[in-house]
């Protein structure tokens, strides 16, 4: 397969505009490919590939993620491997910490170095799926023509960050398939796949983080990050994801201040903040089985205030 054919001589280094773009962020990397990094879209490149005893050492870092994430690797690579498509997981710095491939993909995995250990940040390989995702912390797709170098152009990538208990990027799922605008017309499905998955890790991480303590969600998921935070016996601020500091704009500093999570709640104006109370009480009740006594011990209030929330909120 030839990934590198002639491209459309319109494309220039001055002001490039993704062909076939349809997000903002595939737009903003290419200003940085160009602006920032200096980089020749016409420049053939290869990933530079740790040794085998540096990849042991900075992948250490990420030993937790692993052993977290493998089984949805391996899960997605069922779902997909039927689109030609591979899954690959990268560490926060763009290395490919580990990957499930179908035999065929072996020789052109090679040529393009898309292994374990190799460094695939935007800096350096321009446009991509992993680079991209852990700078931007949000998911991105790539059709045909949209990685900045053209030996990449008839590359497609899924990927969505993933984040760790204490909502920092952890690294990044790719799916990746060598057949271009092919699997275009998955393309939704395949991203709502991803983004449960880093979902579905970061939970994993956050309730084994906090271990012992509740966790409760502060409405639905919409992204990478479900809105969850754990609370103690006080029904005290523990710890909080990275949708729930976003959604509420708690820091390290406030969390580690342990402030009352309803009453954090309560200070704020926001229809989501009204929101969010009613979903961390729902869920309680959810966790108490419905025993409002327990709910309310839970969370750190009385009897009475539960009871006088729940009528606010029309709940039986």
């Amino acid at each position: 397969m030839n990934l590198s054919p002639e491209r459309d001589s319109e494309r220039r280094l001055s002001g490039p505009v993704p062909f076939g773009a349809t997000t903002s962020e595939v737009a903003r990397s290419w200003e940085r490919c160009e602006g920032d990094w200096k980089l020749d879209p016409s420049q053939r490149w290869k990933a530079d590939v740790l040794s085998g005893a540096e990849f042991r050492h900075v992948s250490g870092r990420s030993v937790k993620l692993v052993q977290v994430a493998m089984p949805e690797m391996r899960r997605l690579f069922g779902l997909v491997q039927g689109l030609g498509l591979m899954a690959l997981l990268a560490d926060p710095d763009a290395m490919i910490l580990a990957r499930c491939i179908d035999e065929t993909h072996e020789p052109l995995c090679r040529r393009l170095r898309l292994r374990e250990g190799a460094l695939w940040s935007e800096s350096e390989a321009g446009t991509n799926g992993i680079g991209t995702v852990v700078r931007d912390c949000c998911p991105l797709f790539l059709g045909e023509g949209e990685h900045w170098r053209f030996c990449f152009s008839l590359l497609a990538s899924y990927a969505v960050p993933i984040f760790d208990a204490q909502g920092i990027v952890a690294g990044a799922i790719n799916l990746a398939a060598f057949s271009g605008n092919e699997t275009r017309p998955a393309a939704p499905l395949v991203l709502d796949a991803l983004m449960q998955a880093g979902r579905r890790i970061e939970e994993q991480l956050f309730r084994e983080r906090y271990a012992g303590e509740r966790v409760l969600t502060l409405g639905p998921a919409d992204g990478c990050s479900s809105p969850l935070v754990s609370i103690n016996d006080d029904g005290e601020i523990t710890g909080a994801t990275h949708a729930a500091r976003k959604l509420t704009g708690w820091t390290d500093v406030t969390i580690g201040k342990h402030p009352h999570l309803l009453h954090e709640l309560e200070s704020g104006d926001a229809l989501s903040f009204q929101k969010a109370e009613e979903s961390v009480i729902r869920s309680a009740l959810v966790l108490s089985k419905g025993n409002a006594v327990a709910t309310a011990r839970s969370l750190g209030i009385s009897r009475a205030t539960l009871y006088r929330k729940m009528k606010v909120m029309g709940l039986r």
